[in-house]
């Protein structure tokens, strides 16, 4: 009688990402983001309804404080529709890096015990992200509707900024979810991250109201040029630098293949040290 062996082997080359094997666990991934998204509302009053409650609320105290006591410039659009629309992009690069960034630790059983990639991990954070997502654009149709704004013609470019904020929000993601591999008091650190860089980022106001002599701050910080992308997109807002596009474009992918190789690097230590 013979006997058979599997033996696993970690993949060749720079980034080593086999994405026949991750094609093959998908069933994987979307389980684990179905998790995710259900342990959200688990046992919440009001359930699912904090999915739509929460950018309404939000919308509702950024316009009364900045449109009607700071009365803010909101590039002529009415401000729960401009606030709206940076808190679509905002909301997913946040939710998915807080969800990202404890991926590994939230699933240490799984890790520690069976093989699949564990690329799959931070993989499957894109689900509440992407949930928050398409909520906040179905709230911004809506009160778009209400406004009789029509959408801009310039909405044939959302891919491309969407994609934008896609990449940088996985690198930054992928990096930060093998550091606190080691580092487990990082996932304390995020929420503050989340809110300095929130308020470094022109979402709950224009980047017109920024002083000039500040403003070249926010233009290094590229989820300005996603925000900035998503207004000029949808509500046709705001000019487009092409250039400043450009080079944020190049600096998401530098940060995506970042973040990839330094998780690939630190993946076969991840369950002797976690």
């Amino acid at each position: 009688m013979t006997s058979s062996r599997t033996i696993i082997k970690p993949e060749t080359g720079w980034l080593r990402i086999n994405l026949r094997e991750l094609f093959e666990y998908r069933e994987l991934i979307a389980l684990l983001a179905w998790r995710d998204i259900m342990a959200q509302y688990k046992q919440a009053v009001f359930g699912v309804a904090w999915a739509v409650a929460r950018p309404l609320f939000s919308v509702l105290v950024y316009t009364l404080i900045f449109g009607k006591v700071a009365k803010l410039s909101s590039s002529g659009v009415p401000y729960p529709l401009f606030t709206l629309c940076g808190l679509a992009a905002w909301s997913f690069f946040s939710t998915t890096l807080a969800q990202s960034t404890v991926s590994l630790l939230g699933n240490t059983n799984l890790i520690t015990k069976v093989y699949f990639p564990r690329l799959a991990v931070p993989l499957a954070s894109l689900g509440r992200g992407t949930v928050d997502l398409v909520i906040s654009l179905l709230l911004l149709g809506i009160i778009m509707a209400c406004y009789r704004f029509l959408p801009s013609p310039n909405a044939l470019f959302f891919p491309l900024f969407l994609l934008t904020g896609l990449a940088i929000t996985l690198g930054i993601g992928l990096f930060f979810s093998a550091l606190s591999v080691r580092y487990h008091d990082l996932r304390h650190a995020i929420p503050f991250l989340n809110q300095l860089w929130f308020w470094m980022t022109p979402v709950a106001y224009g980047l017109e109201n920024v002083p000039e002599n500040l403003r070249f701050l926010f233009l290094l910080n590229p989820m300005t040029w996603v925000v900035q992308g998503f207004r000029w997109c949808l509500l046709g807002v705001g000019g487009m630098d092409w250039t400043g596009l450009g080079i944020t474009a190049v600096f998401a992918v530098l940060v995506l293949l970042g973040g990839l190789f330094y998780f690939r690097r630190m993946e076969s230590g991840f369950a002797d040290i976690i």
